[in-house]
């Protein structure tokens, strides 16, 4: 939960969509199962590429052994990417309070950007979708301008358009109770006298 300012709440909050996530989880899984090929399907490798294996790690003893050795190795190689793959998946979220936009971009196990820009300072949202899976699915990039010439980006975001028009209704909102307080008179004074 990031730090709020006083009688700040959050209105809205959004996470990467489902399926960055997914893409990288299907890759690892062909990395996982390609191995296995070797164990469990020897004859689908020509001879050349096996023998080519055998030679070029000098496996001593038996073949097998070595094989699901080095499977395992390569198994818990991918675990941990899993981890960090997911790590930066479940970390990344933007949250649209009543007065700021909160982005926690999560880079790798322990390093984390926390950025916040106010709502009043918004000059342009956009939406990206990249194609027409995405477009399906729901999923694009939400890039944010603001006054001091910075953009926000949020890759994979989930229900893009839903997130710029939240973030959008915020800041008329916020832009129409800046100009109802230009606009009241003010209070005419009252003098005392002696």
């Amino acid at each position: 939960m990031p730090p709020l300012e006083e009688s700040e709440r959050i209105l809205y909050t959004t996470r990467k969509h489902w399926f960055v996530l997914a893409g990288e989880i299907i890759v690892l899984l062909f990395l996982a199962v390609l191995p296995s090929v070797l164990l469990f399907a020897p004859y689908l490798v020509p001879t050349e590429v096996l023998l080519f294996l055998k030679e070029s790690i000098h496996l001593q003893g038996n073949f097998l052994f070595s094989v699901l050795f080095l499977w395992s190795l390569e198994l818990l190689t991918l675990w941990i990417f899993f981890v960090l793959f997911w790590t930066d998946y479940y970390f990344d979220v933007w949250f649209v309070t009543n007065f700021r936009v909160i982005a926690i971009d999560q880079k790798g196990m322990f390093n984390r950007s926390i950025s916040a820009f106010r709502l009043d300072m918004v000059q342009d949202a956009t939406v990206e979708v990249p194609g027409v899976l995405a477009t399906l699915i729901g999923f694009g990039t939400v890039r944010v301008q603001t006054a001091s010439d910075e953009s926000f980006k949020f890759r994979g975001a989930r229900a893009p358009n839903a997130l710029k028009e939240k973030i959008m209704e915020e800041h008329h909102r916020l832009q129409g109770e800046k100009q109802e307080v230009s606009i009241k008179p003010p209070p005419e004074e009252q003098t005392e006298r002696f």
